[in-house]
């Protein structure tokens, strides 16, 4: 027992110091929202440069970079110069908790989420058609001329550059741009109410455990002595792990910058294993070889352990499936079908479960003095939300048929958006996933179903362009942020309407659209897309555009393979959905099925099974409260990793090395 003796003096749970319906502690909006700012507009502005340079990420996950190094800054530099100016200086939970909403919410744009796959979009479809891939006469008469960079000579300077940056031609890009991000910014608002609506369902009736929130929560937490620290950062074992990631990436970093520096290793590849077929199926596509991040592990330190066994257990489920096929030659059979199939059972079985709350929000919302619920607690009121959500989707039906796509398909694509959307925040509010990857886009999905020739070439151009949150990678997606910041209110004991949470993200989600957008612009064609990521802007926009003229030329009938293959995978998910509510000793959580083989689960297989190993031992051999004692550890992990990363990424702005110390 002298062993354990370090964990002695670490942190109980955090304990919620305020009640729901309590006056909310005091906000000094006008210091606490300028910071805020001022950081989403860093994290705006650096955010696409960085990930286009190849030097790093800001944003990179649901766990963001920059949000989290800005809030540790706060929490270890400057809270504690504040607390010895005045003992009421300092930086309280609820302000802290505004800012994390703040800066989570902006990580949202400037990569994946939004702004990222726009400019290649927008600027590819002109200057890479060519006679050779008749996009001219394929693709271009069904894509109207104000969706994308219309003027060649502004295309080409996105491209390749200008020598004056006064000459950038703004006016070229102010249509589709707007029309773009319109389109973004109505999701992002209708997915935030959608969350305000959720939320109740999924943190007080289902008990979702919200992971990430966790950390956040942590990370807010002020000490009610008015010490600098609470006690989590008090803990030996906090820094010690902190310690142990400045060592690991340290090093990592310092051989990047001179390989003669020695490193430690963190990816192993098995691909020598396994040269022949069926069992090289392991390590082809997303190769099952290990990949260890220590936040991975700090994270799955606070999830449920059906959950963490299914995520690693299922991912080398879906790879053994692969060397199955191939051993037998199958090759109609894809597995992001079978997903496709999962994610629709899963949706359908998590409208059933909210029934009575969506029945009742319906209510309040109608009759405002219903009280068969309440929304005195939530950040938004059920009207309030309804409406906002009412209205993100009209606005955006409306700009789709504006953009040429009939109403029917309208009416499915953004059903299956919202779908995907919604499952997105569903993996990252149960499995605190860093990574979402829903495992499929609309384009994919109709054209399994339907056919290119039935869904019309229109409709394909329109559905084509899949690359961001909205419709398929989900990584950096608003509504994951969203309803966590709704939690973490929730977590504290916060009154979450007067804190003005949703006013707040708005602002900041704004600030950083006009610095991403402006900065973009900048350094695009200060140095030339072409000299910046390649499989973004050289790659990402023919790919889309290469599909479209694919489909529209030779439109393929409906995939009957896919379609069997997704029925597979509605009936599997229904199994799992079904044991899992029948019998309490069902090991599994349908969650695991339903990320199929992607990128997501690629990366975080291998430590999510070191973390479920570990917390599984902890639990077994010294009980809960040895699991509660070393909290901090883990909490140690997950920021030293973050803040090594940040740093390193900071010092690659100057150095121009990259380093990606994260999931990304």
């Amino acid at each position: 027992m002298k062993s354990l003796s370090i964990w002695r003096r670490t942190a109980r749970p955090l304990k919620n110091k305020n009640r729901p319906g309590a006056a909310a502690p005091r906000v000094r909006a006008g210091r606490v929202v300028a910071l805020s700012l001022v950081w989403a507009a860093v994290q705006g502005a650096l955010g696409g440069y960085m990930h286009g340079a190849s030097i790093g990420q800001m944003a990179s996950n649901h766990l963001p970079m920059g949000a989290l190094f800005f809030l540790a800054f706060l929490v270890f530099a400057v809270n504690p110069l504040l607390s010895r100016v005045s003992p009421n200086g300092r930086l309280n939970a609820a302000e802290l908790t505004v800012v994390w909403a703040m800066t989570t919410a902006a990580s949202a744009v400037p990569g994946y989420g939004l702004m990222e796959f726009l400019f290649p979009y927008l600027a590819s479809p002109l200057y890479y058609a060519t006679p050779e891939n008749q996009w001219a006469e394929a693709v271009l008469p069904h894509l109207k001329e104000w969706l994308y960079v219309s003027d060649p000579k502004a295309a080409q300077a996105f491209f390749e550059g200008i020598d004056d940056l006064r000459l950038i031609p703004w006016g070229a890009w102010l249509k589709p741009a707007a029309f773009g991000v319109g389109f973004g910014l109505l999701f992002f608002f209708a997915v935030g109410c959608w969350a305000a609506i959720l939320r109740r369902q999924w943190s007080e009736r289902e008990r979702y455990s919200f992971p990430l929130v966790q950390v956040a929560q942590h990370m807010t937490q002020t000490d009610p002595s008015g010490r600098a620290y609470n006690a989590t950062f008090r803990a030996a074992g906090f820094w010690i792990a902190a310690l142990c990631m400045v060592v690991l990436h340290g090093l990592r970093g310092l051989h990047r910058l001179d390989p003669s520096i020695p490193s430690i290793p963190v990816v192993f590849s098995i691909r020598h294993l396994f040269p022949n077929p069926p069992w090289n199926a392991l390590v082809q596509g997303w190769p099952l070889w290990p990949r260890i991040y220590f936040s991975v592990i700090g994270v799955t330190y606070f999830l449920r352990l059906d959950v963490s066994l299914s995520l690693w257990f299922f991912f080398a489920f879906y790879k053994f499936q692969q060397v199955f096929f191939r051993a037998f030659a199958v090759t109609a059979v894809n597995t992001q079908n079978q997903v496709m199939g999962a994610v629709v059972v899963l949706a359908l079985f998590s409208a059933w479960q909210a029934r009575r709350h969506l029945t009742d929000v319906l209510k309040k919302a109608l009759n405002p003095n219903d009280r068969s619920i309440s929304d005195a607690d939530e950040p938004l009121s059920y009207r309030v939300a309804l409406a906002g959500t009412l209205l993100g989707l009209g606005g955006m039906a409306l700009m789709c048929v504006w953009a040429g796509m009939s109403l029917w398909m309208t009416f499915g694509f953004l059903t299956l958006l919202w779908i995907l959307a919604t499952a997105a925040a569903w993996y990252v509010s149960n499995a605190g996933l860093l990574l979402v990857n829903v495992g499929f886009s609309p384009h994919q999905f109709f054209l399994t179903m339907l056919g290119a020739r039935r869904i019309g070439a229109r409709n394909l151009a329109f559905l084509a362009f899949e690359r961001s949150s909205i419709p398929h990678w989900s990584s950096e997606s608003l509504m994951p942020y969203a309803i966590q910041n709704f939690r973490l209110t929730e977590a504290h004991g916060l009154p979450a309407r007067p804190l003005r949470l949703g006013r707040w993200m708005s602002l900041a989600v704004l600030v950083a659209v006009a610095a991403a957008f402006v900065s973009t612009m900048f350094w695009t064609h200060a140095e030339g897309a072409l000299n910046f990521e390649g499989w973004i802007y050289r790659g990402l926009g023919p790919f889309q555009m290469n599909k479209i003229a694919r489909s529209v030329i030779n439109p393929q009938p409906p995939n009957g393979p896919g379609i069997m293959s997704a029925a597979a995978g509605g009936g599997a998910m229904a199994f799992l959905l079904w044991m899992r509510h029948r019998f309490l000793w069902w090991p599994f959580h349908p969650i695991g099925y339903a990320l199929g083989v992607t990128w997501a689960p690629f990366h975080l297989w291998f430590s999510t099974l070191l973390g479920w190993a570990l917390k599984l031992t902890l639990l077994k051999f010294g009980g809960f409260g040895l699991y509660r004692r070393t909290r901090p550890v883990f909490i140690g992990l997950i920021l030293g990793e973050y803040v090594m990363a940040a740093l390193w990424a900071f010092i690659g702005l100057k150095t121009g090395v990259s380093y990606w110390g994260l999931p990304h």
